[in-house]
């Protein structure tokens, strides 16, 4: 399909799996037997061994990008594009296989408040030949216009070259990049985003990926690379090219690798979902039992398609207050492993949700000038705020009858993508917060009890605004319950 297409259905409900070649399931998921299935973390010594031995193998990435967190929704990084390079953020987008950013061309607000790249500004760059008209992409609430082209992209390492100021030998470059340039976008939803774009990072065999780009280019030495989701909003995640970060793994945490079902998506063969270790025979209806599940780390929640996931969502009747989240279940998604082995992977209520504040109606004092608070006045008080719970779960539909992993998933699982194999491992993540025990299994606080006076500092933030995304601010025009930040879009 052509590159407007790309990107109207990377930004509209997922729809980029218009790409996606139908009906290739694979040939192990299909006789997959659930009486070997087994949990993620339960291994036995052999395989936790070969899974130490392959983290072993693959540690030590060329560079490392720091993913900034946007409240749990998307996560995104610095790179540039161009020589000398202009600088820019995006999505790192495992679910995409296209790259774009904002235009000089486009003269809106929406563009002028984020980074734009300037053809002129560049001596790299390069025509598309044959050259193909602008275009015009239509969204669900708004639209882009745009051209395209092809230039060097740059990761510099966050640690050792920061803003590509320090040590030049640890960045690296992506030749030809074909990405696109907006020349006019609507306001919304664009303007309310932290970040300039979209980082296409789909398996080499999609045209525009990075991954393409770099498997063409042998900048690499393993086509592989690492993603840790941070579970802290005040803390980054991370991306690691040539390798992985071991850091952000759990030790004693085994790795097991699945096998993608098309080469051009990071697919897996996903079998079932279980709630509280019982299945709810969610697949048993799909060409061998199979339900296609790309792993996006472009995309907020875990989805799934009308009919399918509701069966999940009846199973998890999660209160607006927060108020029942210790009674609920455990959610496990069962994959099959490259070997036909399922492996059921769990993830505790905790991690299942997304928790924010909503502000009570007609309390606090402070006067307000538009959207910002004014400050000083001696009998002003905070707003009360109490805590809301959303299911990091909802409904999706995209062709295909896809499920999506996203970063509720993401954020329990480390996940590696090895295009040389045509690989996706997962592996328990470890997040700062956490203890480990001698058994290698993590434990935290238990946090689903915010007394008032922890609600209250944190309600300090609803002063200042330009602390959190807009669209969180005190309007509260947040995503509907149970929508993906794709969605949102």
């Amino acid at each position: 399909m052509g590159f407007a297409a790309q990107i109207l259905s990377h930004l509209h409900l997922d729809t980029h799996f218009f790409d996606v070649a139908e009906g290739h399931q694979g040939g192990d998921a299909d006789n997959a037997d659930e009486s070997t299935a087994h949990q993620a973390g339960d291994h036995d010594a052999s395989a936790s061994a070969r899974g130490a031995e392959d983290l072993g193998r693959l540690e030590g990435g060329v560079v490392r990008v720091d993913l900034l967190n946007n409240n749990n929704s998307q996560y995104y990084g610095d790179f540039t594009l161009g020589h000398p390079g202009q600088h820019f953020t995006a999505v790192f987008d495992t679910g995409s296989g296209i790259t774009w950013v904002p235009g000089s061309e486009c003269k809106s607000d929406t563009c002028s408040e984020h980074h734009r790249f300037a053809v002129d500004g560049s001596q790299s760059f390069e025509e598309l030949a044959p050259q193909r008209a602008d275009g015009t992409i239509h969204y669900g609430t708004g639209q882009v216009e745009y051209v395209d082209g092809k230039d060097t992209l740059t990761f510099c390492d966050s640690h050792s070259d920061p803003g590509c100021h320090g040590v030049q030998a640890k960045r690296l470059k992506v030749q030809s990049q074909p990405f696109g340039m907006s020349t006019n976008q609507t306001d919304y939803p664009f303007r309310i985003l932290p970040f300039d774009g979209i980082l296409g990072l789909a398996p080499s065999a999609s045209g525009g990926s990075v991954m393409h780009a770099l498997k063409k280019s042998h900048a690499l030495d393993r086509n592989v690379f690492g993603v840790y989701l941070s579970e802290d909003t005040h803390r980054s995640g991370s991306i690691s090219f040539g390798g992985i970060e071991r850091a952000h793994i759990a030790p004693k945490s085994p790795l097991t690798w699945h096998k993608i079902q098309n080469d051009q998506e990071w697919s897996l063969a996903m079998k079932d979902i279980l709630v509280d270790g019982k299945p709810l025979h969610i697949c048993d209806d799909r060409p061998n039992g199979v339900c296609p599940a790309v792993v996006d780390t472009g995309s907020s929640l875990i989805t799934g398609p009308t009919g399918e996931v509701e069966k999940l969502l009846s199973k998890v009747r999660l209160k607006d207050d927060c108020s029942n989240l210790a009674k609920l279940p455990n959610v496990s998604i069962r994959i099959a492993d490259k070997d036909g082995v399922l492996t059921d992977y769990p993830l505790t209520p905790e991690e299942y949700t997304l928790k924010s504040l909503d502000e009570v109606p007609q309390t606090g004092n402070a006067e307000y000038l538009k959207e910002f608070p004014v400050l000083g006045g001696s009998g002003d008080t905070v707003p009360e705020v109490r805590p809301r719970c959303d299911p990091g779960m909802g409904v999706m539909d995209v062709p295909g009858r896809k499920w999506v992993i996203g970063d509720t998933f993401l954020r329990r699982y480390y996940s590696i993508y090895d295009d040389d194999r045509g690989l996706v491992g997962f592996a328990k993540s470890i997040h700062p917060d956490e203890a480990v025990s001698t058994s290698g299994t993590e434990a935290r606080a238990d946090t689903t009890g915010t007394s008032p006076s922890e609600l209250k500092k944190e309600a300090q933030a609803m002063l200042f605004p330009w602390a959190l995304p807009p669209c969180w601010r005190r309007s509260k025009q947040v995503p509907s319950k149970g929508a993906s930040m794709k969605h949102f879009f």
